[in-house]
């Protein structure tokens, strides 16, 4: 008789799986699969397509803006990661404490997430305007005028300043996740750490962050995996420019698929992308395991 009940609830539960796997089959599976299979295809015109092995790989490996983009991309998710978690840590340990009007502070941290991307993008063309922008005056109130520059313009920086544009959009994801992560710490853990002398860097150090240690880890791996397809910023910023400077590989994969129209090279970027994406969440997760503290 039990097993005819197990029987019977491995059935019903595939039943109620099956739907959603349709659904994930159908929406990531066969597009992903489809990515695969057109990264070893070359277009010869609209409709016809020939089968080109690891031809489009081996095509990147030798196309030196390729590894400029590699290198962009790398600069990129470096920069916007060790921002946006140091910003997302403090900010979101002082709402932690809710200290006057932090309610306030909480809907201003989360505006700029639900800005449009085009949106965000003008106004920080606006901001880094040497015609408009709000930059040069600051820098001239400052008696920095002399050391102005338009900061898009410049090969050599313009990718740090796109990192501050996109760092001050997505700011606010890590900010509520850091502060939900410590409104789950006990109060009475907090309060005891207290009587033994625990303050300032001590209690951020020994207690907030070995206990918000699951958060941190959470907010690392989506912000990496999120600044490797980062894109639409960076059309709108700098389409790449200038001198490719900012063409990371989202950007280059978009250049390849629909502006050269080579489907297969854009698709083999994609893929590289998807690659360095599994590849650097599963050394993350690796890297950061440690033994889940209990409270």
């Amino acid at each position: 008789m039990a097993i005819v009940n197990l029987k019977g609830r491995r059935r019903t539960i595939f039943l109620f799986l099956l739907p959603g796997m349709l659904v994930y089959c159908g929406l990531v599976l066969y597009p992903l699969m489809q990515g695969f299979i057109l990264s070893t295809q070359r277009w010869r015109t609209l409709t016809r397509r020939v089968y080109v092995g690891l031809d489009n790989y081996v095509s990147l490996m030798h196309n030196s803006i390729f590894w400029t983009s590699m290198e962009k991309s790398a600069v990129f998710v470096i920069g916007t990661t060790v921002l946006q978690l140091v910003l997302g840590f403090l900010l979101g340990y002082l709402l932690y404490h809710q200290l006057k009007g932090y309610r306030i502070f909480k809907t201003l941290f989360f505006v700029p997430v639900i800005l449009m991307t085009v949106a965000v993008g003008f106004i920080w063309d606006y901001i880094y305007s040497p015609a408009f922008g709000l930059l040069k005056p600051f820098m001239e109130f400052i008696g920095m005028g002399d050391r102005y520059f338009p900061p898009l313009a410049d090969p050599n920086v313009a990718i740090l300043f796109v990192i501050l544009a996109h760092s001050w959009r997505q700011v606010g994801i890590q900010i509520m996740l850091f502060y939900a992560g410590f409104m789950n710490i006990p109060q009475d853990v907090i309060e005891m750490a207290t009587i033994e002398g625990a303050s300032g860097f001590k209690m951020i150090w020994y207690m907030i962050l070995p206990l918000s240690w699951e958060v941190s880890k959470m907010v690392v791996v989506l912000q990496i995996t999120a600044a490797l397809r980062a894109f639409d910023l960076v059309y709108v910023m700098t389409k790449g420019g200038p001198n490719h400077s900012t063409e990371v590989l989202p950007m280059h994969m978009f250049v390849h698929a629909f502006e050269n129209f080579n489907i297969g090279l854009g698709s083999a970027v994609a893929v590289i992308i998807f690659i360095l994406s599994m590849t650097l969440t599963l050394i993350l997760r690796r890297v950061m395991q440690r033994e889940t503290l209990q409270y």
